[in-house]
């Protein structure tokens, strides 16, 4: 786990950033530059062999076990090192790209907490598409900030998946803003940076009131 920005000790948030399949947390450090902020400590989970697992994220849950399992202690991992420097969920702010942001919903969704905000850059829920999935209480997400971004056409995750992620969150109270883009690269794009500097600085305002 690669940590930048400020130290847990002195930063007023922190933020967990997951990269994609085949990217490491290189990839998310370009991220790190593009957000500017010198008071958020960045913590950067590193996937065993750049993957998180092996599949796509649409596949049954059996055909990503147990990477997925592991994917997920890995971010626990990450939760509980900010926690055990006072930093609770209130000040932690969760972003995943591409295969990270679909890990990022599916922790989230299965596990819930007053986290400061959520930024799903081009991902969904894991496992094969299909009805609307309940949220595990009808206020689960009650006052969580989700934000989902995703090109209309992408070559790895569908629109559509965001969009039921989306709909999945907003169903457990969650604030939810889904933005789509034209541009055809699976890229972070600079509205998502926007975005998530956004998330962080409420969050750090929050901390300092």
């Amino acid at each position: 786990m690669v940590r930048a920005g400020a130290s847990l000790e002195r930063a007023a948030v922190a933020a967990v950033l997951v990269h994609g399949r085949d990217q490491d947390p290189a990839f998310m450090m370009q991220l790190v530059r593009r957000l500017g902020l010198d008071d958020v400590a960045y913590l950067l989970p590193e996937a065993d062999g750049h993957t998180w697992y092996p599949g796509r994220y649409t596949a049954p849950l059996a055909d990503n076990e147990p990477s997925l399992s592991h994917a997920l202690e890995a971010y626990r991992h990450a939760l509980t090192t900010i926690a055990g420097a006072g930093i609770g969920p209130e000040r932690t702010v969760l972003v995943g790209f591409s295969q990270g942001a679909c890990v990022t919903a599916e922790l989230v969704f299965r596990e819930p907490a007053p986290y400061a905000g959520v930024a799903i850059l081009t991902g969904g829920l894991i496992g094969p598409p299909q009805d609307d999935r309940l949220p595990p209480a009808a206020d689960a997400f009650a006052g969580l900030d989700v934000f989902l971004g995703c090109p209309r056409e992408d070559a790895w995750v569908a629109l559509e998946d965001a969009r039921r992620a989306a709909r999945a969150f907003a169903a457990g109270g969650a604030t939810v803003t889904l933005r789509d883009y034209d541009e055809p690269e699976h890229a972070i794009y600079d509205d998502e940076v926007d975005a998530v500097r956004a998330l962080l600085v409420a969050a750090s305002a929050t901390a300092r009131a």
